[in-house]
């Protein structure tokens, strides 16, 4: 007679059914206490003051449910993130240089200019008369130098009269130049070419010298400016990219280039100022970035290809020291860890882990190195209970195949038959 070879469970994952369960507390229970020399009986090892009760009192080790990844390839790019606002290198806001009332002012904020353009003019009349009395005063102190020059050549007037007649002309020379300058200045020109940004005066205004009048803003010249800390200074060199992106204006974005980074360190902050020029068409439009957008800059610094990266929830911080646990079987084991580039999501492993490995990302706070675990799925699902349900639900269609065997030849036909089949026959 040939024996059905046992099926044997794997180990951690058996589960007996529950009247083998039932069955198998029982023999154990009768076999512990019916039995006068067993654990339970009288002298037994499991009797007052034995090792049974020692054993009864020490609790159960649980297994602490753990998500589970494996280490990985892949690529991680170090970047400097920072906030900024957009600004204008050439901004410059025009202001008056004489004293009066504004009798043409026809440009409206959003127009461009060019340089050297007329934008606005003051009331001139007295700077005109001004310059007119200067003009007369430089005509007779030339006439009179000339009289005098005369005279000192043939010996008549002194050295004295003469150096007096070449001062009076030289300051109504100076005289006209200033009243001409003062004659210009009603007259109020674009420094660059640019756009009107701002207009603080309207046409028909007194203004004084000094006062506001026009901003002028160059758009090809709109930076970034962000600070980085000192320990990234290495890590950036002119005409290095940068990412823009505007963080209110979703739709404006795009890629700039490092124009400057600062000499010095600031000593405050311990932060150095680079400055991040916009390419033509990432300024001015409907689409483009306008002085004063609050946009996030991106600096990539390095890029590593085909490393070894862990998530970052795995890590497990101690002092200056990082950690990872892994799965070592069912156990627990605690690994230092050495970390190189990282960005939102991953770190890259120096050392400490190979690839494949099982690193633990959930449920690693608190545990100690050699614990039990038992992994679960993102629902906190035990793995092994969804194997062993999945089992257990292919068991009953593997009993029916011997059910039919053991039957006799009428039966098993018979069970076999179509409903349809069966009532014929009956």
């Amino acid at each position: 007679m040939t024996l059905a070879k046992p099926e044997i469970a794997p180990i951690g994952r058996f589960r007996p059914a529950p009247r083998q369960f039932a069955l198998a507390l029982a023999l154990t229970l009768g076999a512990t206490t019916g039995c006068p020399g067993g654990p339970g009986g009288p002298g037994g090892r499991g009797g007052p003051g034995g090792e049974g009760a020692e054993a009864a009192g020490e609790a159960e080790e649980q297994p602490t449910p753990v998500l589970l990844t494996a280490v990985e390839r892949g690529t991680i790019e170090g970047k400097i993130r920072a906030a900024s606002t957009i600004e204008a290198e050439m901004q410059v806001t025009v202001h008056a240089e004489s004293t009066g009332r504004l009798t043409s002012l026809s440009f409206e904020e959003g127009d461009e200019v060019k340089k050297g353009q007329t934008l606005a003019r003051i009331r001139r009349e007295a700077q005109a008369l001004g310059f007119e009395r200067a003009e007369s005063s430089l005509a007779d102190a030339q006439r009179e130098f000339e009289r005098v020059e005369r005279l000192f050549k043939q010996g008549i007037a002194s050295q004295s009269e003469y150096d007096e007649a070449e001062s009076s002309l030289e300051l109504a020379r100076l005289d006209k130049r200033d009243r001409s300058h003062e004659l210009s200045n009603t007259v109020i020109k674009a420094p660059f070419d640019g756009v009107v940004t701002q207009r603080f005066v309207d046409e028909g205004g007194f203004v004084s010298s000094g006062a506001q009048v026009l901003e002028v803003t160059d758009f090809d010249t709109l930076v970034a400016r962000v600070y980085v800390p000192e320990k990234e200074l290495d890590r950036l060199e002119e005409g290095q990219s940068a990412e823009v992106v505007g963080k209110a204006a979703k739709d404006r974005q795009g890629v700039g280039t490092v124009k400057r980074i600062a000499p010095i360190v600031d000593a405050t902050t311990g932060t150095v100022k680079v400055t991040i020029g916009l390419p033509p068409e990432l300024t001015g439009g409907a689409k483009g970035f306008l002085p004063g957008m609050y946009a996030e800059v991106t600096l990539t610094t390095e890029v590593h290809a085909d490393v070894l990266v862990v998530p970052k929830p795995a890590l497990v911080h101690e002092e200056e020291q990082t950690f990872v646990f892994i799965a070592d079987g069912e156990r627990a084991k605690k690994v230092l860890l050495e970390t190189g580039l990282s960005n939102e999501d991953f770190v890259e492993v120096g050392s400490g882990l190979s690839e494949g490995a099982r690193v633990i990302v959930a449920g690693q706070a608190g545990l100690k190195d050699g614990a039990l675990i038992m992994e679960v799925d993102a629902r906190g699902t035990p793995l092994a209970d969804e194997q062993d349900a999945a089992g257990e639900a292919e068991a009953p269609a593997q009993a029916e195949a011997p059910a039919d065997a053991e039957a006799g030849p009428g039966e098993g036909a018979a069970a076999r038959a179509k409903p349809d089949e069966v009532a014929k026959a009956g």
